[in-house]
C-alpha cells in the first residue's frame, strides 16, 4: 500500500491573522504557566485568568487549553488533583517545582524577545535587523 502525502498550502506570511494566531498560540502556553504560578485552578478558571491577565488578548479555548495541560502534566510541569466543588468534580492543576522553573525560564525568554521587538527589530529600509 502506497500512501500519498497530502500537501498543505503554504501559510500566507503577509496575513495578520497568521501572525496573530502564531503569537497567541505561543503566548497561551506562557500565560497558562503564569496564572498557575499564582495558585492552582481548574480549567475554566485558568481560561478566565488568562483572559484577565492579557486583557482579552489571549483566551485559550477548551480545545486548546486541555491538550496544553495534558502536555504539561505528562512533562511533570503540573500536577492534577480532583476536587469536589458544589457537587461537581473538577480537576485542579498546580505547578510543580519544574513548572515554576519553566515559568521563570519562559519569563526571561519572553522579556528578551519583548526587548528586541521594542528596540532593535524595527523595520528599516534596505537594512536587515537582527535580534
Amino acid at each position: 500500500m502506497h500512501l500519498k502525502a497530502v500537501r498543505r498550502p503554504s501559510p500566507d506570511y503577509t496575513s495578520r491573522e497568521y501572525w496573530n494566531g502564531l503569537i497567541k498560540m505561543s503566548l497561551s502556553k506562557f500565560f497558562i504557566l503564569c496564572v498557575l504560578n499564582e495558585r492552582g485552578m481548574h480549567g475554566y478558571e485558568i481560561t478566565r485568568a488568562v483572559e484577565r491577565t492579557t486583557e482579552g488578548c489571549c483566551s485559550p479555548s477548551e480545545g486548546a487549553l486541555y491538550p496544553v495541560l495534558h502536555e504539561f502534566e505528562s512533562g511533570g510541569y503540573v500536577t492534577a488533583r480532583t476536587e469536589n466543588v458544589n457537587g461537581r468534580e473538577r480537576k485542579i492543576y498546580e505547578l510543580t517545582a519544574k513548572g515554576r522553573q519553566a515559568f521563570a525560564v519562559a519569563s526571561s525568554a519572553w522579556l528578551d524577545v519583548a526587548g528586541c521587538l521594542g528596540g532593535s527589530c524595527k523595520p528599516a529600509k534596505g537594512k536587515r535587523q537582527s535580534c
